[in-house]
C-alpha cells in the first residue's frame, strides 16, 4: 500500500471514527437523559429506538442516486458538518430540557446524515486504491476492527463515565469529536472523478428506471443477495434476544444488576471476532456456513439448563463467530457487486438490515419465553447453514 494511499485512508478512516465516536457518546447521553430527566417510559423509549432505525430503512430509496454523486469528498465534509450542528443543538436541548419533540428532531437529521454519509463513504475506498481488490480488503480489515472496537468501547466507557463524570462532560467530548473529523476531511489531498465511479452511464435513465436497475443487481447477484437476506433475519432476531436479554436473565435466575457483564461479555467476543477476522481465508459462502452452524449451536444451547458460566462462555464463542462474519460480510460487498454500484447496493443492504430489526422492535411486544426464542434463533440459524449448503451445491452445478 503506498504512502500517499495510507495518509488518504488514515484521514478518511480518523473521519468515520471521530464522528462515530460522537454519535455513540450522544446516544447514550441521550437514552440516560430520558430516564432520568425526562422520566421517559418504554413507548418514548421504543420511539427513539425507532428514529435511528427509520434513516437506514429508507435509504435505499436514494440508492440509484448514491453512485453517481460527484465531489464525494465535499459531501462527507457538508454531512459531518450537518451532523455536528445537530449533535450540538441536539445536546443542548436536553441540557435545557427542550421540548422530546425538538430533541428527536435533531436526532432524526443526526441519523439521516450519518446514515447517508455512511453509504457514501463505501464508494471512496475504492477510488482511494484504484480498485485494487488486495488493498480494498485490507482497509476493510482495519476499518471493521476500528469501527466495532470504537463501539465496543464507547459503549462501556460511556456507561461507566455517566456515574463518574456526569452527562454534560460526556457531552463535551460529543460536541469537539465530529468538528474534529470535518478536519481530517479537508485534510485528504485525493483526486476522484467528478461523477462517481460510474460515469455517465446512469445519467439518461429516470430514476424509476434507476431504481429497477439496482434493484435487479441486488437480488439477481448469487450468492450475496442470500446471504444479505440471511444475515439481516439473523441480524432482527439476535438484535431481538439482547434487547429481550433483561428477561432472559430473569427466566434463569440470573440477577438482572448483571446485566452490564453479560452484556459485556457478548461485546467483548464481538470485538475479538473482528481481530480474528483478518485471518479468514475461507470462501465467504465457506465461512457463513460455518458460522451459522456454530453460532446456531451456541444460541441454541444457551437455553438449556446448563450452569450459567457455560451459557457465558457459548455467548462469547457465538459473539466471536458473529464478530468475523461481520468483517467477512464487508468484503463479500466489494466482491460481489461492481465498484461503481457499491454505494448503492450498500444502501439496499443496511435498509434490508434495518427493515428485519424493525421487525424486530416489533416481534418484541409479542408475548413469548424468550428462552423457547433462543432455541428458535438457534435452530433458524442451523436451518439457514443447511440451506446455505444447498445453494451454494446448486450454483456449482450451474457452472458446469
Amino acid at each position: 500500500m503506498e504512502k500517499r494511499q495510507k495518509r488518504t485512508l488514515l484521514k478518511l478512516l480518523l473521519g468515520q471514527s471521530l464522528l462515530l465516536v460522537s454519535f455513540s457518546v450522544f446516544s447514550v447521553v441521550l437514552f440516560y437523559l430520558l430516564e432520568k430527566d425526562y422520566y421517559a417510559n418504554s413507548i418514548i423509549l421504543g420511539t427513539f429506538g425507532m428514529i435511528t432505525a427509520l434513516p437506514p430503512a429508507l435509504i435505499a430509496i436514494g440508492a440509484p442516486m448514491l453512485d453517481n454523486i460527484s465531489h464525494i469528498k465535499l459531501k462527507l465534509i457538508v454531512l459531518q458538518i450537518v451532523s455536528s450542528i445537530g449533535i450540538l443543538l441536539g445536546g443542548l436541548s436536553l441540557l435545557i430540557h427542550f421540548s422530546l419533540v425538538v430533541v428527536g428532531l435533531f436526532y432524526f437529521i443526526i441519523s439521516v446524515t450519518t446514515t447517508v454519509s455512511g453509504s457514501i463513504e463505501v464508494s471512496f475506498i475504492p477510488m482511494i486504491f484504484d480498485q485494487d481488490e488486495d488493498k480494498i480488503e485490507h482497509s476493510v480489515d482495519l476499518q471493521y476492527f476500528l469501527g466495532s472496537g470504537i463501539t465496543v468501547l464507547i459503549g462501556i466507557i460511556a456507561s461507566i463515565s455517566l456515574l463518574k463524570v456526569g452527562s454534560f462532560n460526556l457531552l463535551l467530548i460529543s460536541f469537539i469529536s465530529a468538528p474534529l473529523g470535518i478536519i481530517c476531511y479537508i485534510n485528504i489531498h485525493h483526486s476522484e472523478n467528478q461523477v462517481g465511479l460510474n460515469g455517465d452511464e446512469n445519467v439518461d435513465l429516470s430514476y424509476f428506471k434507476k431504481m429497477i436497475k439496482e434493484l435487479n443487481q441486488f437480488v439477481t447477484t448469487m450468492p450475496a443477495f442470500i446471504i444479505i437476506l440471511f444475515e439481516a433475519i439473523l441480524g432482527g432476531l439476535s438484535g431481538l434476544l439482547m434487547d429481550l436479554m433483561p428477561l432472559t436473565m430473569k427466566e434463569i435466575g440470573v440477577p438482572i444488576a448483571l446485566f452490564a457483564l453479560v452484556s459485556s461479555v457478548q461485546k467483548a467476543g464481538d470485538f475479538m471476532g473482528g481481530f480474528l477476522a483478518p485471518l479468514v481465508k475461507m470462501k465467504a459462502s465457506n465461512f457463513f456456513i460455518l458460522d451459522y452452524l456454530v453460532s446456531g449451536f451456541c444460541i441454541y444451547l444457551i437455553s438449556f439448563n446448563l450452569p450459567n458460566p457455560v451459557r457465558l462462555l457459548l455467548l462469547l464463542v457465538s459473539g466471536v463467530v458473529m464478530g468475523m462474519s461481520g468483517n467477512v460480510f464487508e468484503k463479500l460487498m466489494y466482491r460481489s457487486y461492481n465498484v461503481g454500484d457499491v454505494s448503492s447496493m450498500h444502501a439496499l443492504t443496511t435498509s434490508t438490515f434495518s427493515l428485519f430489526s424493525v421487525i424486530g422492535l416489533f416481534a418484541a411486544w409479542i408475548k413469548v419465553d424468550t428462552l423457547k426464542l433462543w432455541q428458535i434463533t438457534g435452530i433458524v440459524t442451523i436451518v439457514f447453514a443447511v440451506l446455505l449448503v444447498l445453494i451454494m451445491k446448486k450454483i456449482s452445478q450451474k457452472d458446469i
